[in-house]
């Protein structure tokens, strides 16, 4: 098995915050949990309308503090879901370049460091992020 090493952002609590994660590959998801909950977080994971129905995706907002999605593995309209969502329940959201755990993990760490204004936080010239929010 698989063991994803969380060195990069040791430290961080999360504080029970809720991550939502939309789309992207479900072996990395299960590692992406491992990531959330080894830093104290509670992780929820939506696969973008693969084979959960997109309407459920308004049921996960309830509980989300931010919102994490791989443009490389989601639907164009599960992309404009999550950003309509976002706005009417003013949650931070975090479009990740790739689906692996680094951009994932590089997102949660600007998210950890600052839940608040994270998503206001320009990402540096070629970490793995889209600007977000």
């Amino acid at each position: 098995m698989h063991t994803v090493t969380t060195s990069s952002f040791d430290g961080y609590d999360l504080e029970g915050r809720c991550i939502l994660l939309v789309g992207g590959r479900l072996h990395h998801a299960s590692h992406i949990r491992q990531i959330v909950e080894s830093h104290n977080g509670i992780f929820v994971h939506h696969d973008g309308g693969m084979e959960n129905n997109l309407s459920r995706l308004t049921g996960c907002f309830r509980q989300a503090d931010a919102v994490f999605f791989p443009v490389d593995c989601v639907s164009h309209a599960a992309q404009n879901k999550v950003k309509q969502l976002c706005r009417q329940w003013n949650t931070p959201y975090y479009p990740l370049r790739s689906s692996g755990t680094g951009s994932f993990s590089r997102a949660l760490e600007l998210f950890a460091a600052n839940p608040i204004l994270t998503s206001q936080i320009p990402p540096s010239k070629g970490d793995g992020l889209h600007a977000a929010y």
